[in-house]
């Protein structure tokens, strides 16, 4: 694992130890509760939506700006490494594999990407693993990312994808702006009931309609595109928001999700590294998802 790894040295003594020294590759025949991270390291689906390219090297860029966060005790840590093939077709099908494997396993995955196409993925990994559970999917976004694909599947799809082909799959937004999306995909959103907290909305106006929305599903997948904050804390995406959500307050909805103990997987979409500025796009990331990693310790 040294080649994704490989962080700040302290000591082998348990009381120094950080997440690069504690992670070990993950096997399909392994048992047992933990956190697998998945890597999704293309951006094939970005540059078909006319989008900026680099995405592919999000997945490595979270792991380094977490490597040397301290060890979370009492939690196990995994990582099924990145993907074989960067054709999104091939990629969202070995990963979605990928996901099904860790959940089959007991872990709950955390996927690192890449393109927002990551979500068509992750969703068919769930779904092979609930076949027949109804999933509520909550997608952190400035856009709907709810686009036809009579072309063919880019990193602006994948929702309405699954919403054509899954009538037990409901669909939420959480920092939506209404310069990022045109009336066409504000009424094809609309047209599937989507539930669409803006940005502006209170904090605790977005947890209760959450939380009502929770209740409805058995299970919950929650996507990050990275570009639903405001661009000064997340400058590295294929398509920077100007005033977009706060970190802290989208921090603290995603722990009031976490908290109901239905979410079944997590990933975080369009960290594009070469438009960074001092990794804070991959730091914001890695903070979330160590929040994720403290919350399942519990």
């Amino acid at each position: 694992m040294k080649e994704l790894w490989n962080g700040r040295f302290d000591s082998n003594e348990e009381i120094d130890l950080r997440l690069w020294q504690v992670i070990k590759e993950f096997d399909s025949s392994f048992k047992g509760e933990g956190i697998c991270f998945v890597g999704y390291d293309t951006d094939d689906g970005v540059e078909r939506n006319q989008g900026r390219v680099g995405a592919k090297d999000g997945s490595n860029a979270i792991r380094k700006a977490i490597q040397s966060f301290p060890k979370v005790e009492g939690l196990e840590i995994y990582d099924y490494k990145n993907l074989s093939s960067k054709v999104l077709e091939e990629a969202q099908k070995e990963y979605s594999e990928k996901i099904m494997n860790v959940i089959k396993a007991g872990m709950f995955p955390i996927g690192l990407g890449g393109g927002h196409d990551i979500a068509y993925g992750s969703y068919s990994g769930i779904r092979k693993a609930y076949p027949d559970k109804k999933i509520g999917i909550v997608n952190f976004d400035t856009h709907l990312d709810i686009r036809p694909y009579d072309n063919g599947p880019t990193s602006g799809t994948s929702f309405k994808q699954i919403l054509d082909n899954d009538k037990n799959a409901k669909y939420s937004i959480v920092g939506f702006k209404k310069q990022g999306n045109t009336k066409r995909l504000i009424d094809t959103a609309k047209a599937y009931n989507t539930l669409i907290l803006d940005e502006e909305d209170e904090e605790e106006y977005i947890k209760e309609e959450l939380l009502k929305y929770v209740e409805t599903v058995d299970i919950v997948y929650v996507s990050f595109c990275m570009d639903v904050f405001d661009a000064p804390y997340a400058p590295g995406v294929s398509a920077p928001t100007i005033m977009g959500l706060d970190p802290k307050k989208g921090k603290r909805i995603l722990r009031s999700l976490m908290d109901t103990g239905k979410v079944v997987c997590v990933d975080f979409a369009e960290v594009n590294p070469q438009y960074d500025i001092d990794s804070r796009t991959a730091k914001l990331a890695g903070c979330l998802a160590y929040d994720i990693m403290l919350n399942k310790s519990k």
